[in-house]
């Protein structure tokens, strides 16, 4: 009788065990998913990020609703609490709050999933917290919304009627009991359910009610996302809050758009909240702000009619900047602007010319055109036709005002703040003839661009 063979022995050959073939087997397999996933994660990540943005940059047939906040909880709510019983047509909540320390972190936390947030980690001011606002906005339209009011029957449906009732209305806003300014509505109620049967007699569509003026109040502001697309965002350069809503609204006039009151829309208006809160610094900041108004606007009440002078239809922002200039967005890449195209700069920076920083919104609509060497950029300003100046040169007329010649053309700089952001580098100031001042056409006014202190616009 042949002795029983041992396992795993057979015939002198040795077996492998099926324990060891099967850890074989997992082996490879974990080996092949490795390398699968490593290879395809990155790719589908970059697939994702793409098609994400995509969606993004797709408005939604709404109204974002954007409301900057700051230490003022209860006012907060009963705004918020309004908005929801009053709004029927579709809308998002976007609420900013400017580092509160009086619980309306906790009640934003509280309320995730019927509002979107953001808490930042300081006091950014109004207009550094609209613009995270708008940043975070879907809707086709955008609202700008005090945290001190209290919205009523029938307010947002008027509104927009308003907006859409003609393409040159760029900003609508409505009347109330507590504002400067033509806005002001005389009322006689004493508490908010007097105020809500006002607003519900108030509150009867009437076109007829609406109204031109030169100046809406940052309190509750209605445009379309079309429009932010071409103007960009409040600048930031204004402190804490004050005289950003009138710069924002000469900016809108100068693309050639019209501001409207809507004379049939009411809602209440608390008042000041925020300002007050700042003491006797209220003054400081509001001179602060009006000096600063100034050096970027010059004899602002003319621009309109400049722009409107020299173009038919309506503008983008950047017409209103030189058709050359180095520019930077908000990660740092460098872009020579050229006639409407943005050139991406091969290298660290163009010597001797600062480059002048703008916002996504302003870049992102350009064309992207081929790569542009620093040298190329230099050499751009030193070319000059028989008789006339060189390109891109800065010229200062018998007026002591400062222009840029152009294509044959003079542009004026509206301020000494406009022509020290775009002018460095450039050749000049040269004295402008004044025979060759009579024979150039006018061009569009130069404007600065906002300031933006934010690392993500």
């Amino acid at each position: 009788m042949k002795a029983a063979a041992r396992p795993g022995i057979v015939r002198g050959k040795t077996r492998r065990s099926r324990h060891l073939r099967a850890g074989t087997r997992a082996d490879v397999f974990s080996r092949g998913y490795s390398a699968g996933y490593h290879a395809g994660y990155p790719a589908g990540l970059e697939q994702g990020r793409a098609a994400g943005l995509q969606s993004y940059r797709q408005p939604w047939e709404g109204c974002s609703i954007i409301i900057p906040t700051y230490n003022q909880a209860g006012l907060l709510k009963a705004c918020i609490e309004s908005i929801r019983q009053y709004t029927p047509e579709p809308h998002e909540i976007i609420v900013i709050d400017n580092a509160s320390t009086d619980g309306t972190a906790e009640y934003l936390q509280s309320m995730r999933g019927q509002l979107r947030f953001r808490i930042n980690a300081e006091n950014i001011g109004f207009a550094g917290g609209v613009n995270q606002g708008m940043r975070m906005a879907r809707g086709s339209t955008l609202l700008l919304l005090n945290n001190d009011t209290v919205v009523t029957q029938g307010w947002l449906g008027n509104l927009l009627r308003c907006l859409h009732s003609d393409e040159r209305i760029g900003l609508v806003g409505p009347m109330t009991n507590y504002i400067s300014g033509e806005q002001l509505q005389p009322v006689s109620y004493a508490s908010m359910k007097e105020m809500h049967r006002f607003a519900r007699e108030f509150n009867v569509p009437d076109a007829s009610r609406w109204r031109p003026t030169t100046r809406i109040t940052g309190f509750c502001l209605l445009l379309r996302r079309e429009l932010f697309d071409r103007l960009g965002y409040f600048d930031e350069g204004f402190e804490k809050g004050n005289c950003e809503d009138d710069d924002f609204c000469l900016r809108v006039r100068l693309l050639g758009h019209e501001l409207v009151i809507a004379g049939d829309t009411f809602i209440h208006h608390v008042g000041s909240v925020s300002v007050k809160a700042l003491g006797t610094e209220m003054g400081e900041v509001y001179g602060r702000n009006q000096d600063y108004y100034g050096r970027k606007w010059g004899d602002a009440q003319a621009l309109p009619g400049e722009t409107a002078n020299v173009s038919e239809g309506f503008l983008d922002t950047f017409r209103l900047y030189p058709r050359e200039a180095l520019v930077q967005s908000y990660t740092g890449r460098l872009f020579w602007l050229r006639g409407g195209v943005r050139h991406p700069v091969d290298g660290p920076g163009v010597p001797g010319i600062p480059a002048v920083r703008l916002s996504h919104i302003e870049l992102r609509h350009l064309p992207v055109g081929e790569a542009v060497a620093a040298a190329e950029i230099q050499s751009a300003w030193s070319e000059s036709d028989a008789g006339l100046p060189p390109e891109g040169a800065l010229l200062r007329g018998e007026d002591d005002h400062l222009y840029l010649h152009e294509q044959g053309t003079l542009r004026r700089f509206t301020s000494p703040h406009a022509a020290e952001v775009w002018g460095a580098g450039r050749p000049g100031p040269l004295p402008l003839d004044p025979q060759l001042a009579s024979r150039l056409p006018r061009g569009l006014p130069l404007i600065a661009p906002v300031t933006l202190k934010a690392d993500n616009l």
